[in-house]
């Protein structure tokens, strides 16, 4: 009995790529002037994805680069709801959290954890899905931050006034 290889199993399960594309047009012969021009766009929307890609890659490493020094102050992580993920994870997953570096964990109703990072390709969508949801923690965060920072402030600030009246009180002497 020969062993087959996890790459032979995973291309077994896997169903055949399908490109959807519009339909052909009916008995239409394209000509080569028109077929150079085929190429040309498709060699220029290459190039514009190519580029694209990489602009991508870039901002979406810009984007955890900026949370993690936002929220290193505060937290390692941000609860995320389960109702802002996609449908597929709703009623599957019982808990979602964003670490800082751009993983997600999600904890499954059965007790299974799956960590995702935003970061790859392959769950850049996820990561806009929940944009929305880790703006208004990022929000709630820095505004309950800045709440207790501002009582804080004024408390110093009433004792330090105090505490200058009574020290004149002392050099006057």
């Amino acid at each position: 009995m020969s062993k087959k290889s996890d790459s032979s199993i995973t291309q077994a399960a896997e169903p055949a790529t399908v490109i959807d594309a519009a339909p052909a047009m009916e008995s239409q012969k394209i000509s080569k002037e028109e077929n150079l021009e085929f190429l040309k766009e498709i060699q220029e929307n290459a190039g514009q994805i190519s580029e694209l890609k990489m602009e991508e890659e870039n901002l979406v490493n810009e984007f955890f680069s900026c949370l993690l020094r936002i929220i290193k102050p505060f937290s390692k992580t941000l609860e995320i709801s389960v109702g802002s993920l996609p449908e597929k994870y709703n009623e599957r997953i019982s808990k979602a959290c964003l670490h800082i570096t751009g993983q997600m964990v999600l904890v499954y109703k059965h007790g299974e954890v799956e960590i995702l990072n935003l970061a790859d390709e392959e769950n850049r969508e996820l990561l806009i899905d929940i944009t929305g949801e880790i703006m208004l923690k990022l929000k709630s965060v820095i505004n309950s931050y800045k709440s207790k920072t501002e009582k804080r402030v004024k408390f110093l600030m009433w004792v330090t006034k105090e505490l200058q009246e009574v020290a004149k009180v002392f050099s006057q002497g």
